[in-house]
């Protein structure tokens, strides 16, 4: 019986290695993973500081309403705020807005025999907003600052003094940059005789840029 040379022997092992070899590359399997999800929170790309500006459209309702010699009935109102003020980032998704501002409120009333008499009520005001979260937003907010109340009532003298408020909000953040949201507040002004203090409800929109 013949016997394979070593040489033949060897020269069959390298072709069995490299047939081995060639179908171990050709069978290679590459697996990924998922890929990163989308980020989605629009916060990421606004700065950390920036100007804020806000506009209020509200009702007013008189609160503790004073008997007036004339028999004079204040009812509800409306009035507006502007505001402008530095818009922070603090951790965890909280917004801290120190501002100033100017409000409006108009109060109607009416006197025994049908004369009106409305109430305007200026504040020029300093304070500041806090938010938190990201899309639906709670917001609590106090200021203070001066005021004044014009009257066409005789009984009634035209006088400034200490203003106050103090509120909370609920805003929706779905679009980067813009915050719309309702507020509910309570506001005073310390006009003596007759110190006006009433609840105010409404909208707004705060816009950064």
């Amino acid at each position: 019986m013949h016997r394979p040379s070593p040489w033949g022997l060897s020269a069959l092992v390298s072709v069995a290695l490299l047939c081995i070899s060639s179908g171990a590359r050709a069978q290679t399997v590459y697996v990924y993973g998922p890929p990163p999800p989308p980020r989605y929170y629009y916060y990421e790309v606004e700065p950390r500081y920036a100007l804020s500006l806000g506009a209020d459209l509200e009702g007013a309702v008189p609160v503790d309403v004073p008997r007036f010699l004339d028999g004079n009935t204040l009812r509800g109102g409306g009035g507006f705020k502007a505001r402008v003020g530095e818009r922070i980032w603090l951790r965890g998704g909280v917004r801290l807005t120190p501002e100033l501002g100017y409000a409006y409120d108009h109060l109607f009333a009416t006197d025994d025999i049908g004369n009106s008499y409305s109430w305007d009520m200026h504040r020029v005001f300093g304070g500041a907003r806090i938010a938190f979260g990201r899309f639906l937003v709670p917001v609590f907010y106090a200021h203070v600052g001066y005021g004044w109340r014009a009257t066409g009532d005789p009984t009634v003298p035209e006088a400034g003094g200490l203003a106050l408020d103090v509120g909370g909000a609920l805003d929706l953040h779905l679009i980067p940059y813009l915050g719309i949201g309702a507020h509910i507040e309570y506001a005073t002004i310390d006009a003596q005789p007759y110190t006006p203090q009433w609840l105010a409800f409404g909208l707004h929109a705060d816009l950064v840029l």
